[in-house]
């Protein structure tokens, strides 16, 4: 079975970003980058994961999320 998972955690992680610093870089309240890299959301808004990855320059958004196997 395939789950759909948010990798923003792993993503600061590697690049050194604490979620403060992305909300000043995105824009996007911290509260909902704590959502998002906990994986608890029940839907997404499209708005902010474009100002997530602008802020962090990613262009491919599999860096970002994806399919898991469970």
């Amino acid at each position: 079975m395939l789950k759909f998972r948010i990798k923003l955690k792993e993503v600061l992680k590697d690049r050194g970003i604490t979620q403060k610093k992305l909300e000043e870089l995105s824009g996007v309240p911290q509260s909902k980058i704590s959502n998002l890299c906990n994986n608890k959301f029940q839907e997404l808004n499209i708005n902010n994961i474009e100002k997530i990855a602008y802020a962090l320059h990613i262009k491919d958004i599999s860096i970002l999320m994806g399919f898991e196997e469970e």
